[in-house]
């Protein structure tokens, strides 16, 4: 006599979305890891630039150049001229970099990456 049960496992067809799940979800993460470490880095080197730094002996000219310095022997590629603004009007001085990155995944779909960091001075 036979056994009246219900099947276990999972079929084929959830074996290839589950897989195709992966395969997006592991191609998201290394075409967006690269931008993500580099808005570290640069969020360190700020941070170690800004050390003992005051208003009176900041010198935004100075920090421009040391910075692109910075991001040059690091490889990481961001206009400073556009995206780096240093706020003297608010109380304490504010420097803002404010940047997108574009990042091609397949076909037409692309994925727009935002970062926005306020340092205060």
């Amino acid at each position: 006599m036979k056994s009246l049960h219900k099947q276990s496992g999972i079929a084929l067809g959830g074996v290839v979305f589950l897989t195709l799940l992966v395969v997006f979800a592991g191609l998201l993460f290394v075409k967006m890891s690269g931008h993500y470490f580099d808005q570290y880095t640069m969020k360190k080197m700020i941070q170690t630039s800004l050390e003992g730094q005051t208003v009176s002996r900041f010198s935004e000219s100075d920090f421009v150049s040391r910075l692109g310095k910075n991001m040059e022997m690091n490889g990481i590629e961001i206009d400073l001229k556009k995206n780096f603004t240093y706020d003297k009007s608010k109380t304490p001085p504010l420097l803002v970099i404010d940047y997108e990155k574009r990042e091609h995944l397949f076909l037409n779909i692309d994925v727009v990456m935002s970062f926005h960091q306020e340092y205060e001075l």
